[in-house]
């Protein structure tokens, strides 16, 4: 079976037939093959090493892939597969709260994955094209691109803003009525039966399980498609009654004294833009309120504003403002000062003092990582030089201090040794300020369903500021310089097997195993280090670990 062809048949069926239920869904969850390809995204994912409730992770489920593959089929075949409770564990918000997240263990986020697999194809063919949130080949650029281009010229002067907020979302989704929702396309009895399991599944909270009877757990692989399905009912209102207009119709509406809409919707989080006044963009959201409470939700009374856009208002960590440009007036897409402050305190917290143990390398790899994430969600801003060049300013000198307090060495010894350029450098990597990062123009782009497209499906990596690496390097303080220096010294070629390799592919190997030294650092000397490829490290290692245990 192809994949990859399967999904696109879903999808043309779904497409071609958008009010029917499709059947005989089943039997493709339980296909080995599909089984693999589930796994494989599984497996590619940043938090694969988190466990459930049953502590596997994905290396020990990876142990015997085989065999816990075939299990898993036999399971859902015999219909006797039971999802268990999410592990509930907290991440801090921006606000200062904590985020409830609920980890699935591997083989349910297996079953997760390939149920989504199955779904997504179809319900992308009904998805609105104002929906951005959680889908293939859709992101928060698309999202800002939209608004910034439609709210942009002469005639488009729209005023109101509505910031909707949905109290406790994922927290609250009716299940039987989610069900009934999904029902609409999938008549397959046992896919429904089967996410009523993972929906009811229960949250297990320092070893009490607690029952789920509403919501959908953040952190579940087939969550954000859930959340998607059930407001689509929200999408298609606003479609129906104001989207889906010609510009004749819009043009009427505007001489009878009504108002035309925007709307955009980003998983929970939407605007409704009103070209009407602000009576009018209240009416709006009384509106959506009724809308929401009929599918048994609530709008935040505290949370959902109504702001005129020269005021200015927040949309997925952009600030996004109308105000006079060259010659006329603009929307311009802004970065908050709240995300330069973020970004500074986090650059700040990587170089602080405590942490001039950790080798150079390291710290320039953790900053690389984090300014290319930052700097690239916010390029597509309104002239983004600006602040990219303030801050590479501060980082300069935050490095230039940082090298100074862990080498002991003053200023003038530092910009002598370390700058190259405009930056720091070592002689294998290379500080990337984020002044080189050019900005990226808002482009609003056509919509087609990637499954049907001839397009490779991409899925947005999300800015985080939680569980980022910060160039900390545990037990082996240094490690990375060292890594650095036998690779200049050494060569990039196994010393076991000969093959030639790219120096980010070099593991550095102890040539007598560590354990047999009573000095670490005496093991680590140049002299007791080798570069070889990751096949010859493993080999070698299982060799050194009995010959260890023996000793022992």
């Amino acid at each position: 079976m192809d994949v990859g062809e399967m999904q696109k048949k879903l999808s043309q069926w779904a497409q071609e037939n958008s009010t029917e239920q499709r059947r005989d869904l089943y039997s493709l969850l339980c296909n080995e093959l599909w089984l693999r390809v589930a796994h494989h995204h599984v497996n590619s994912n940043q938090g694969r090493e988190t466990a459930g409730i049953d502590s596997i992770t994905m290396s020990n489920f990876n142990g015997n892939l085989a065999g816990n593959l075939e299990r898993l089929k036999e399971a859902l075949n015999a219909k006797t597969f039971e999802p268990m409770p999410v592990r509930r564990m907290y991440i801090p918000k921006a606000n200062g709260k904590k985020r409830p997240l609920g980890i699935p263990t591997i083989h349910d986020r297996i079953v997760q994955e390939a149920l989504r697999m199955i779904l997504e194809p179809i319900w992308e063919s009904d998805f609105s094209t104002h929906a951005y949130g959680f889908r293939p080949n859709r992101s928060t650029y698309d999202a800002v691109s939209y608004i910034a281009n439609r709210s942009t010229g002469q005639g488009k002067a729209y005023q109101w803003v509505i910031e909707g907020d949905i109290t406790s979302y994922f927290d609250t989704i009716p299940h039987r009525r989610l069900i009934k929702a999904i029902k609409k396309r999938v008549a397959d009895r046992d896919i429904r039966a089967l996410l009523w399991k993972f929906l009811r599944a229960g949250v297990m909270e320092q070893g009490t399980q607690k029952a789920t009877l509403t919501g959908t757990p953040q952190g579940g692989i087939i969550s954000p498609l859930l959340a998607n399905i059930y407001l689509h009912e929200l999408d298609k209102h606003m479609e129906s009654k104001y989207l889906n207009l010609s510009d004749v119709e819009r043009a009427r509406r505007r001489r009878q004294g009504q108002s035309n809409f925007l709307y955009v919707r980003y998983a929970d989080d939407w605007v409704v833009l009103c070209n009407g006044t602000k009576e009018q963009a209240y009416t709006m959201k009384e509106e959506l309120q009724t809308v929401l409470e009929n599918m048994g939700l609530k709008l935040s009374e505290e949370k959902t504003k109504i702001t005129h856009i020269t005021e200015g208002f927040s949309f997925l960590g952009y600030r996004i403002i109308r105000e006079m440009g060259t010659s006329k007036m603009v929307t311009k897409v802004e970065i908050p000062e709240a995300a330069m402050k973020k970004f500074r305190h986090k650059t700040r917290e990587m170089l602080a003092p405590r942490t001039t143990k950790e080798s150079m390398s390291a710290k320039i790899r953790a900053l690389n990582q984090f300014i290319r994430g930052w700097c690239n969600y916010y390029r597509g801003t309104s002239v983004p030089s600006k602040p990219f060049k303030k801050l590479t300013n501060e980082i300069f000198w935050n490095m230039a201090h940082w090298l100074g307090r862990k080498y002991k060495i003053s200023m003038p010894e530092v910009m002598q040794r370390y700058v190259e350029g405009s930056t720091f450098k070592t002689k294998s990597t290379t500080l990337i300020m984020p002044s080189e990062y050019k900005a990226k123009k808002l482009m609003a782009k056509t919509w087609h369903n990637p499954y049907t497209a001839k397009e490779e499906i991409e899925r947005e990596k999300f800015l985080s500021y939680e569980n980022l690496w910060n160039g900390k390097e545990g037990d082996r303080l240094g490690w990375h310089d060292l890594r650095e220096e036998v690779i200049l010294t050494k060569g990039t070629t196994c010393y076991l097997c000969g093959t030639e390799l790219h120096p980010s592919e070099v593991e550095i190997d102890h040539v007598i195993p560590r354990g047999r030294f009573k000095e670490p650092k005496e093991a680590d000397r140049m002299k007791h280090l080798q570069p070889i490829c990751t096949s010859c490290h493993r080999a070698k290692t299982k060799i050194d670990q009995k010959v260890l245990s023996r000793m022992r």
